[in-house]
């Protein structure tokens, strides 16, 4: 029997082990398969990379297509930008094969350097030109080779707003420009920063507008998810009871890393028969072990932040973080003073809010420490 834990945190494995999502999938493929380019965005931790993924794992199937993921959170400028786009590309096309080879031959012309990662093996690329222009002229020719390749290209870029925080305000406009004349490689632009990554494809302003097909990644629908996790239970020889699944879901609010996470600790500290109990055994050991982190947090925010924030967690749900009512009950302030608070906690990441048919929707980003501050 395979005992390996079937709820993944990171990663992904196959799509035995991922659930749902097949509208989302289909329309990337869709989208994909008839030269449109993608949006793909969604509040952090509700499973876009898995996504790509799942939807890598379908497309390579196809011999006459190739996927690319690329994750540019980390980059700071063109050059990081260029450096992160060459090595994905070097490890998806290993030196052996025989796009490999030909990738290979255009990196030497363009002189950079090659390491290997320690820790991964991975092989990194870095160019260190003198010359900001060449890092655009490098880009240029990266993409050009995998447009003159004899197969389709499927490139994701996740947290692709951060191109706006470059000190080069021209990347938008680069970008767009070699993207553009592409034939045979096409996109999904992922991120969790709704605003910057709508702004930059709904604004008329913007290089990027109206070049992509917006898809907003919301919660996995309950019924399905609840049915995978009685299957994956079933299948390694576990028996959990409704009212635990339902209880998994509830208090995770379906949101995908947080239900994984506590279906994992489950799953790990469990026998063959899982009751309430075995979950609330579960949730009170991850609430402990991110005790301290949870700790640190308050000594990030003023008083007056960490008290709003414990507001909303009790609350679980604000539409009128300013109105008297709620201001009252939790002695918060004045509307102006949660206000500022409000934008604090919202660029800090520690609050998000959805727009729902009642109006904006305020929560507590980290589901887990929302749970905590209820207590």
């Amino acid at each position: 029997m395979n005992t390996t834990n079937p709820f993944l945190l990171k990663g992904y494995r196959d799509a035995s082990l991922f659930c749902d999502r097949e509208d989302e999938t289909q329309l990337l493929i869709t989208n994909a398969k008839n030269g449109a380019n993608t949006i793909l965005y969604s509040i952090r931790r509700m499973g876009k990379t898995g996504l790509i993924y799942h939807v890598f794992s379908q497309m390579n199937k196809e011999k006459k297509w190739n996927t690319i993921y690329i994750d540019i959170y980390a980059t700071q400028n063109i050059e990081e930008l260029t450096n992160q786009i060459a090595s994905a590309i070097l490890q998806t096309f290993p030196e052996k094969e025989t796009l490999g080879k030909k990738f290979m031959t255009l990196i030497k012309g363009l002189s950079p350097s090659i390491s290997y990662n320690e820790i991964s093996g991975i092989p990194e690329i870095a160019f260190n030109y003198n010359q900001p222009k060449k890092y655009e002229s490098s880009l240029k020719e990266l993409f050009n080779f995998l447009d003159t390749q004899n197969v389709s290209v499927l490139v994701a870029i996740d947290e692709f707003q951060q191109i706006a925080n470059y000190p080069e305000k021209n990347t938008e406009a680069l970008l767009r420009t070699i993207f553009q004349s592409l034939k045979n490689v096409f996109f999904i632009f992922s991120g969790s920063h709704k605003y910057m990554l709508l702004e930059m494809f709904n604004s008329a302003k913007r290089p990027f507008f109206s070049s992509a097909s917006p898809l907003f990644l919301t919660n996995i629908n309950k019924e399905k998810y609840a049915t995978f996790i009685e299957q994956l239970f079933k299948q390694h020889k576990k028996q959990i009871d409704e009212e635990s699944i339902l209880f998994i879901l509830e208090w995770t609010r379906v949101h995908t890393y947080f239900t994984q996470a506590v279906c994992n600790k489950t799953f790990a500290i469990s026998e063959k028969k899982i009751t309430i109990k075995t979950v609330y055994d579960a949730v009170n050991q991850i609430l402990k072990e991110q005790e301290n982190i949870f700790f640190q947090y308050r000594k990030l925010l003023t008083a007056s932040q960490w008290k709003l924030l414990k507001a909303i967690a009790k609350e679980e749900i604000v539409y009128h973080p300013t109105g008297n009512a709620f201001l009252s009950k939790y002695k918060i302030g004045s509307p102006a003073s949660a206000k500022r608070s409000m934008d604090a906690l919202i660029e800090k990441e520690m609050v998000y809010s959805l727009e729902k048919p009642e109006g904006s929707a305020y929560l507590v980003y980290d589901c887990f420490l929302s749970r905590w501050l209820e207590r």
